[in-house]
């Protein structure tokens, strides 16, 4: 394994972080020819707030070119309301209650065997950008890439978008036969949602206001302090404030990835390519009197956005059945051919073709115990959570939400509907009881850095 540190003087604004690159010696032979696949994870993206989902603001125009030859999931789900278990579900196929990577400092054990060890074993050669913490190589998420790059600076002075795009631009345009795999996870919409100062005006004119300030104020109080009484202090200039910077980072964020595109189209290497869009989680904007993520299990923090643009195909396509970003890796495995049956997830290509799958629940889980600890499941239109306690000193408690009348998750019903609730409650049961035999992960807590999981909010 060889370290290189990465860094351009002058290239990139001041604070823009620190690289380390890991590299792998893998003795699998280079395949030559097949597709490229490009799997690109916006760190806290919710779907909603996307240009192409009607939001009013042009947040993604820069996705336009992807958006028109794409499979795009309007409705999505995340497993998981925080990055560890979602993107390590995102890069296993496995949901949570099977990785079980469910709180800050689990590692992903070499047993597992990850997307990119599949992808690599198969011939592409594999590279990973990964600008968040909890995704890095001492939690094994580099398993399988001949080189992971992340960041290694504070965190929350992560490097911006534009720097892993660049790599990945410059690979794309080197001379190469093997195809490659390239996973890249930014974080300029996670908290505190910084962007360079040359993009601030991008999206409204000017910068966003300022008055919002991350992990501070009110939002500190009511998370950190569950002091719910300080929400009476959050007023409409503190919550634009708020969505303008979150609104400002996706703009520039999108924007970089919208500048990957296109250099994959000019050098040719875009067409043929399998090119997929996501995230691992949402933000709450004060919508239930939160913010942050990790803290719910409420649309706003698991409906995520998921386009998959299959190779050669040149018109766009929607989709609304539910479906999973679990379903991440087993598309990608039967896009190349590559078979396995182990997986929670399921391949979406039959939907390229016209075809559809069979609709069966989504389960969804969080084991935060500081924070909040709590299961559910979606089924037919109907989202129930079961919440053991929370930030807010709730306990044993159970809700039940029409989304197909109240997709907002405003209008709690179980008072009103006690046998869906029981039906609801046993097939959760049900559906966790897959899940008993998963072993526990290893915890690697005592290397992680104290200071940035704090910043990041991953501690108390």
């Amino acid at each position: 394994m060889l370290l290189l540190l990465t860094a351009c003087s002058g290239c990139f604004e001041e604070g823009d972080g620190v690289e380390v690159t890991v590299t792998h010696e893998v003795a699998t032979p280079y395949r030559d020819g097949g597709p490229d696949v490009v799997l690109i994870v916006l760190d806290t993206l919710r779907a909603d707030h996307l240009s192409q989902a009607g939001y009013p603001l042009e947040t993604s125009p820069g996705l336009d070119k992807l958006a028109e030859r794409s499979v795009r999931f309007e409705n999505a789900w995340a497993p998981s309301p925080w990055t560890v278990p979602s993107t390590t579900s995102i890069l296993t196929g496995q949901h949570p209650l099977r990785h079980q990577l469910r709180k800050p400092g689990d590692s992903l054990s070499a047993d597992h065997n990850t997307l990119a060890e599949r992808v690599r074993s198969a011939g592409w050669h594999t590279l990973a950008w990964s600008y968040n913490v909890s995704i890095a190589p001492r939690l094994g998420h580099d398993q399988g890439f001949d080189q992971f790059t992340r960041n290694t600076g504070k965190v929350l002075g992560y490097p911006h978008a534009g720097r892993m795009t660049q790599a990945a631009i410059d690979w794309v345009g080197a001379p190469h036969k093997e195809p490659s795999f390239l996973y890249l996870q930014p974080m300029n919409c996670h908290g505190p949602y910084r962007v360079p100062k040359s993009a601030r005006k991008n999206l409204l004119g000017r910068p966003p206001d300022g008055h919002f300030v991350y992990y501070a104020g009110p939002m500190h109080r009511i998370l950190k302090g569950s002091m719910l009484s300080a929400r009476d202090r959050v007023d409409e200039r503190y919550l634009t404030s708020l969505r303008e910077q979150y609104d400002t980072a996706i703009r520039y964020e999108t924007d970089q990835i919208g500048l990957l595109i296109d250099a994959m189209d000019e050098a040719g290497r875009l067409d043929d390519a399998l090119v997929i869009l996501t995230s691992d989680h949402g933000e709450e904007l004060f919508e239930h009197g939160g913010f942050s993520h990790g803290f719910s299990l409420h649309q706003e923090v698991l409906r995520v956005p998921l386009w998959v643009k299959f190779p050669n195909q040149a018109a766009e396509l929607v989709i609304s059945q539910p479906v999973s970003t679990v379903d991440v890796t087993p598309t990608i495995l039967d896009v190349l051919g590559i078979a396995d049956s182990t997986l929670d997830g399921r391949s979406l290509l039959p939907y390229l073709t016209g075809g559809a799958l069979v609709p069966r629940p989504l389960v969804f889980d969080v084991n935060w115990p500081k924070r909040i600890v709590a299961q559910g499941v979606l089924d037919g239109g109907w989202k129930y959570q079961r919440i053991a306690h929370d930030y807010q000193g709730r306990r044993d408690l159970e809700e039940l939400f029409d989304l197909g009348a109240d997709p907002g998750e405003l209008v709690e019903l179980s008072g009103g509907e006690p046998d869906r609730v029981a039906a609801m409650r046993t097939l959760l049961d049900e559906l966790l009881a897959q899940y008993k035999s998963a072993p526990a992960p290893v915890n690697m807590f005592p290397e992680m850095e104290h200071d940035q999981l704090e910043a990041l909010g991953y501690l108390e």
